[in-house]
């Protein structure tokens, strides 16, 4: 093999979910959506994104096309990041349509702003809640079926890191409608390499 090959376990929502972190068991999909866990290992059996120069590379050119969810819950611009790094979510932005939720929920947050001042000295009618703030304002970041359906309009795929580290730095879940998209375009940023080698779930591997 090359510095690095990609394992991914694909299928849909009603059997991914079953094993799954408790995180991405309770998002609302529908049984036939498409949830993948995707992870890498270099060429001395190590397991990580973080392993090899050109698994980095791949992670984070697929990061840079993504809106990202930070720590302080706020949601930065696609960029190239400096050094590798999972937020706590990624949105891959589809027409513009997750732009659109994004000026959405900053008009939201301007007229709650507003709405604060203005109580304090009389009746104000309080702002309808952006679908961007039921999902920021929630301490787990949980997803319902609200923010779900807007998401499958709004995004190509959504990422979520795998926090607990089981399937080394950098493991991620993708889920979408369909992950068509998602496949094309991380095979073109891993093309050069051996590309993605689909498994079953028993062959994982674990840090």
């Amino acid at each position: 093999m090359k510095d690095f090959k990609i394992l991914c376990f694909k299928s849909e929502a009603r059997e991914f979910q079953r094993n799954s972190s408790e995180y991405i068991a309770r998002i609302p999909a529908d049984p036939q959506d498409q949830f993948a866990l995707v992870m890498a290992v270099g060429r001395n059996g190590a397991i990580g994104f973080d392993k090899s120069p050109e698994s980095v590379r791949a992670l984070n050119e697929i990061l840079s096309k993504c809106y990202s969810l930070c720590v302080n819950n706020s949601i930065q611009i696609p960029e190239l990041p400096e050094n590798m790094f999972m937020p706590s979510l990624l949105f891959r932005d589809k027409s513009g349509r997750f732009e659109a939720l994004m000026t959405a929920h900053k008009n939201y947050e301007a007229e709650l702003k507003k709405y604060k001042i203005l109580s304090r000295h009389r009746d104000a009618q309080e702002p309808s809640a952006s679908v961007l703030s039921t999902l920021l304002q929630d301490d787990q970041l949980l997803i319902n079926e609200m923010v779900y359906r807007a998401l499958q309009n709004a995004c190509h795929y959504v990422i979520s890191p795998i926090l607990s580290g089981e399937h080394g730095r950098g493991a991620f879940n993708v889920f979408a409608k369909n992950l068509d998209f998602f496949f094309e375009e991380f095979n073109s940023v891993v093309s050069g390499s051996p590309g993605i080698t689909f498994v079953h779930e028993s062959e994982l591997l674990f840090d």
